[in-house]
């Protein structure tokens, strides 16, 4: 934690050289991890993304480039909200790493006026989610705007509209924004099963609760107030308390469902909007959105695949040490993945010239088999070991045979194959043996 900025710069230099990349794109998200104990400074009760509310947590920020490569990361106390991380951040982005040009691409918890101010201050432009609920402009242009025969399809299961600058409500029109209207017709058919489903179960609890009001019993009577907490409790259970009119008079419960509130929400299935000041196409805008799902990944490969949480240190160093380790391995996973399939990309455009069409699919075929993901590169080198023993008073390591598996990343990732034999010298050094 010590050299923390200094190691952050080096990386990002070297990495810079190494995987030749320019940064112009950079996501930024937020997770939590929760905290065991109550000793640490940052570790306070929030939004928990582990679904952990009764433990303290810390927020991770973690700024990525598009293919996962981890730039920085901050870690926060447990009850910041997203839009107060974002000011730091981009200060940051600025001053430590000299970056002067690119875009800034963040989910909806960042949309402040007051954060796409400082984006802009700082020469930032931006690429955010925006708010389906809550917001004027949201209902309004999805009410507006949802004969999806009017949307453009951009790839199998995603379509979009770029909203006319003339149907933007006028406190929205800022200099330069866009609102970008995106569908997704796979989500939408969950969206609407998994509400529909939770309607029916809600209806059916209503039901058994109207049931047992109707039957003769002794004791005292149901109160108005009484039973009007039951319904609330099974409607904010499902989250469908905004979809039913519900009335209890005269010891008799009734409910309906409010089509107009279901269609209002059946607009939003499957739905996101997007904004942004570039003057980027707008299917560029979409896809550029849709890469923060790689920052996603990034956080579910740190909190499982690399066991970030739950945190048992109580000291905020060792707390913050403990989150840097994991993101510098998960940096390294992903130094790994990108350099793999850089490789595996040129093997590809070899396959495709070939001009026999069954070898080709037959090459394409085992090429695929080799798609690895970073997490997967780890697990089979972790199959790959060297095992340490003594002979004649003499240490040596044992190198195991590689599998074809490995054979195949290794020389992916450039890295010499080892000797079978390695021998450790009296001062710890290892030297191959002839």
């Amino acid at each position: 934690m010590d050299i923390k900025p200094q190691l952050e710069r080096a990386l990002y230099s070297r990495l810079t050289d190494l995987l030749n990349f320019k940064l112009s794109l950079v996501l930024y998200d937020l997770t939590s991890t929760h905290l065991y104990g109550h000793e640490c400074p940052l570790g306070e009760h929030g939004y928990s993304r582990t679904h952990r509310p009764d433990l303290e947590q810390v927020e991770l920020g973690l700024l990525v480039t598009p293919e996962g490569i981890p730039i920085t990361h901050e870690v926060f106390a447990g009850n910041v909200s997203d839009k107060e991380t974002v000011p730091e951040i981009l200060t940051r982005l600025k001053e430590q790493f000299s970056v002067e040009q690119c875009v800034f691409v963040g989910d909806r918890g960042m949309v402040t006026e007051k954060n796409m101010a400082l984006m802009a201050e700082a020469g930032f432009p931006y690429i955010v989610g925006f708010h389906k609920r809550g917001r004027i402009v949201s209902d309004r242009l999805l009410e507006e705007f949802a004969d999806l025969a009017n949307y453009v399809q951009l790839k199998d299961n995603l379509y979009y509209l770029e909203v006319p600058r003339n149907r933007v409500e006028d406190d929205e029109k800022s200099d330069g924004v866009r609102y970008i209207l995106c569908y997704n017709p796979e989500k939408a058919a969950h969206d609407a099963a998994f509400r529909e489903s939770a309607m029916a179960e809600t209806e059916a609890g209503l039901l058994a609760l109207a049931e047992r009001l109707m039957q003769t019993r002794r004791g005292r009577k149901p109160t108005n107030k009484g039973v009007m907490l039951k319904v609330a409790d099974l409607l904010t259970k499902k989250g469908v308390e905004a979809f039913f009119h519900v009335d209890y008079q005269d010891g008799v419960l009734t409910y309906a469902r409010d089509e107009g509130a279901l269609a209002k929400e059946a607009l939003r299935d499957g739905k996101f909007l997007i904004r942004t000041n570039t003057t980027f196409p707008a299917g560029d805008v979409v896809l550029s959105y849709k890469t923060l799902m790689g920052i996603e990944r990034a956080f579910r490969q740190i909190k499982n695949f690399l066991d970030v949480g739950p945190v048992y240190h109580w000291n905020e160093k060792r707390v913050r040490g403990h989150i840097f380790v994991c993101v510098l391995a998960y940096l390294f996973e992903q130094e790994m993945q990108v350099l793999y399939r850089r490789q595996w990309q040129r093997e590809a455009e070899a396959v495709r010239a070939i001009e026999d069409e069954k070898e080709r699919d037959r090459e394409q075929a085992e090429l695929d088999q080799r798609w690895y993901s970073g997490e997967a590169i780890v697990r089979e080198l972790r199959r790959w070991q060297a095992v340490h023993a003594t002979f004649l008073g003499k240490e040596f390591l044992s190198v195991t045979k590689a599998s074809e598996r490995v054979r195949s990343i290794v020389a992916s990732l450039g890295i010499p194959m080892p000797s079978k034999t390695i021998w450790v010298s009296e001062s710890g050094r290892v030297q191959k043996m002839d």
